[in-house]
C-alpha cells in the first residue's frame, strides 16, 4: 500500500506542474451491470454520475449523468469487439453518443496488459455531429500472488489519449487500486486526471475521483 500511496502523489505533483490555468476537482460515481447472453455476447449497462467540487471556486454541483448499453462480441480468446450508445443528460441538454470498440489483452505472467482502440460518433440536436478516436493501454496487477482471488486487492494502472477531430487532444491518466469483493462484484477507487487543450496553448485540467462497482448478474 506504501507503494501506491507514493506512486498516486508523484504523478499528482508531475501531472499537476502541466499547467496553472482552468483547473476543475470533481467525484465520478459508475455502477456497471453485466449479463452473459451466450458463450461470445454480454451485454454492459452502466449509470454514472459528476459532481463538480472544484471550478474558479469550491462548490457542490451536480453536473451531468450518463447512461450507457453495450453489446460486447468475443472475438477470440482475449479480443471482443463493443458496440454501444450512451445518453448523457446535462442541465437542459440531452447528448447522445455511438460507438464502436476493439479490445484486446496480452497476459504476462501476473501482469494483464489491456488496449482498446475506440471510435465515437456525437449527435446534438441544432448541431453538427462530431467524432471521436480513443486509444487506452491499461496495466492490471495483483497485490498478492499471480491472479485476483475473492477478498483481495490489484493495482490497475490506464493511460487514454482522445482526439475529436477539431484540433483538440485529450490525454487522461487513471491510477486505481481495486477490490473484488465476491465471485460476482469489484469495486475499484482511485483518480482521472484529464488535461486537454493544450494544443491551442489554453490548457484545461480536470481531476476527478472515481469510483467504479462491477456487478456481474450470471
Amino acid at each position: 500500500m506504501k507503494y501506491f500511496h507514493s506512486f498516486l502523489f508523484v504523478s499528482f505533483v508531475s501531472f499537476a506542474a502541466f499547467s496553472q490555468s482552468n483547473f476543475e476537482l470533481g467525484f465520478l460515481p459508475k455502477v456497471i451491470l453485466s449479463k452473459k447472453l451466450s458463450d461470445k455476447t454480454k451485454w454492459v449497462n452502466s449509470l454514472e454520475s459528476r459532481t463538480i467540487l472544484y471550478e474558479d471556486e469550491f462548490q457542490f454541483s451536480h453536473n451531468l449523468i450518463d447512461v450507457s448499453s453495450i453489446i460486447s462480441l468475443k472475438a477470440g480468446l482475449n479480443q471482443s469487439f463493443n458496440f454501444g450508445t450512451i445518453i448523457r443528460f446535462r442541465d437542459q441538454e440531452t447528448i447522445y453518443r455511438t460507438f464502436q470498440h476493439f479490445n484486446f489483452i496480452s497476459q504476462f505472467s501476473s501482469l494483464k496488459l489491456g488496449h482498446r482502440i475506440a471510435f465515437e460518433q456525437f449527435y446534438q440536436s441544432k448541431k453538427q455531429t462530431t467524432f471521436r478516436t480513443r486509444y487506452q493501454i491499461s496495466v492490471e496487477k495483483p497485490l498478492n500472488g499471480e491472479r485476483v482471488d475473492v477478498k483481495e486487492f490489484y493495482l490497475k494502472v490506464g493511460n487514454e489519449y482522445l482526439y475529436n477531430f477539431e484540433n483538440n487532444l485529450e490525454v487522461r491518466f487513471i491510477p486505481y487500486l481495486g477490490f473484488r469483493a465476491s465471485k460476482n462484484d469489484r469495486i475499484e477507487v482511485g483518480f482521472d486526471y484529464r488535461v486537454s487543450e493544450f494544443i491551442e496553448n489554453n490548457t484545461s485540467n480536470n481531476l476527478w475521483f472515481r469510483t467504479t462497482w462491477y456487478i456481474n448478474l450470471d
